[in-house]
């Protein structure tokens, strides 16, 4: 009989270890933002994915004791997959992209700052730390009210767009716009300034753009002196946020001046330049539901800068991508390396050929446009051929049942399907989805 309760006092004490040792969630976000405020906490959100397959101890570093103990006592946490359908406006509010994500909020609701990835311990601990620490400041809640009430003073909006950067916020074009007025020309011979202005992501065809590139000496040794990673979201920024607006207002000079911006960021790399500024207008096209237009450039894009060239050469083009994503993440990971840590092995999210992707993708869009259009769906089909050529999976076979489906070949449209899913299973990827199509398929009512 003692030894029972020896035995059984012993299970509650692991049991009782093992919660402890476990990060409590929330069971929603609402109860989370409430408990947020009720506690004077900041709200930890995790958005979080299914690993694929190859990746082993997927967020591990959330299991060491110290990090769970950290995340218990300093924050509200909440965690969601990206596959809820609850996460889209999570999502969208902060404007995430990569997965899995950490977003954390003050208890008045200010954004307090965003980091992408699978960490550590020891990088786990330092996210929560400059997340406490920010806790501490001004929330971003304030700086948006006395913005708002019309504060346009040049050390306010330096402090503001500052603050938004930090947090991970890079629409700062409109208010950058504001800043600038207030400045004078010799204020542009100081690097600082124009680093500043450059960091906030200013429109290609805007007055802030412009004034900077009054120095344009100044601006050239920005480029010279920062950091690669500074580099790219300077030039990311400025594009997106150009291109945000031209989709916003439809102003189709402004797209122009996006895609003209993103083929002088690859400097001598003319072709390539050529077909990231083609994809812009791809992407204006398509957000302002002008399909005549998008047609038009997306077939001119894929059969020039995709299916103008042999396989081999697409391959070897694929390589070169993915080697400069490799030394880009390197190079990432060695900047953000705490002080004394240990080199550690780097992981970085390049598809196994980015063309056959491009192209499965480019064959997908045009389908979901609704076309009938024979000559556009067939050009369709040839791009997904050949990303199927390249790449055989069953995102790509999918694609490709799906316009011949379209095409009125319902039996090659099935078969094709059939492999996706065979393919699918191989992949160890879920198959319903696929299956439903297919059922679709044959009783034709895709």
């Amino acid at each position: 009989m003692k030894k029972s309760i020896i035995v059984l006092c012993a299970l509650l004490l692991c049991s009782g270890i093992a919660r402890s040792q476990t990060i409590k969630y929330e069971s929603s976000l609402a109860k989370a933002e409430k408990e947020s405020i009720a506690q004077n906490k900041p709200l930890s959100i995790l958005v979080t994915i299914q690993p694929p397959a190859f990746v082993n101890n997927f967020l591990s570093g959330l299991q060491d004791e110290q990090v769970v103990k950290k995340f218990n006592e300093n924050f509200v946490n909440f965690k969601i997959d990206r596959s809820d359908s609850a996460s889209k406006e999570i999502i969208t509010k902060y404007k995430l992209q990569g997965f899995p994500v950490f977003v954390f909020v003050d208890s008045k609701g200010g954004l307090l700052y965003q980091r992408v990835g699978n960490l550590p311990p020891p990088m786990f601990s330092a996210m929560l730390d400059e997340a406490m620490e920010r806790s501490k400041g001004k929330s971003l809640v304030e700086y948006d009210r006395q913005y708002a009430s019309g504060n346009d003073s040049v050390a306010f909006l330096k402090e503001y767009i500052n603050k938004r950067i930090n947090a991970g916020i890079t629409s700062n074009a409109d208010i950058i716009e504001k800043y600038v007025n207030n400045l004078a020309v010799r204020d542009l011979n100081n690097y600082n300034e124009v680093l500043f202005i450059l960091k906030s992501g200013p429109l290609a065809d805007g007055r802030a753009y412009t004034l900077v590139n009054t120095n344009r000496k100044m601006v050239d040794s920005v480029f010279k002196r920062e950091m690669y990673d500074v580099r790219v979201a300077i030039n990311n920024r400025i594009i997106e946020n150009t291109m945000a607006s031209a989709i916003a207002t439809k102003n189709m000079a402004r797209a122009f001046a996006a895609s003209a911006f993103t083929q002088r960021t690859w400097n001598s790399d003319f072709l390539q330049g050529q077909k990231s500024s083609s994809a812009r207008m791809l992407q204006y096209f398509s957000a302002i539901k002008d399909t005549t237009a998008y047609f038009r450039q997306a077939i001119q894009h894929y059969d020039r800068f995709y299916m103008n060239i042999g396989v081999d050469s697409i391959r070897k083009l694929d390589r070169k991508i993915e080697d400069q994503a490799r030394s880009n993440a390197n190079e990432q990971a060695a900047l953000s390396r705490p002080p004394g840590a240990g080199i550690r092995s780097v992981s970085y999210a390049v598809p196994s050929s980015t063309t056959a992707a491009d192209l499965n993708n480019g064959a997908y869009n045009i389908y979901m446009t609704g076309t009938r259009n024979q000559n556009t769906l067939s050009k369709a089909m040839l791009w997904s051929k050949r990303s199927i050529e390249l790449i055989p999976n069953a995102a790509s076979y999918d694609t490709l049942a799906h316009i011949l489906y379209r095409l009125g070949f319902h039996a090659e449209a099935l078969t094709t399907q059939e492999k996706a899913i065979a393919l699918a299973k191989e992949e160890k990827s879920d198959v319903k989805q696929l299956q439903d199509e297919l059922l679709k398929i044959k009783n034709k009512t895709l």
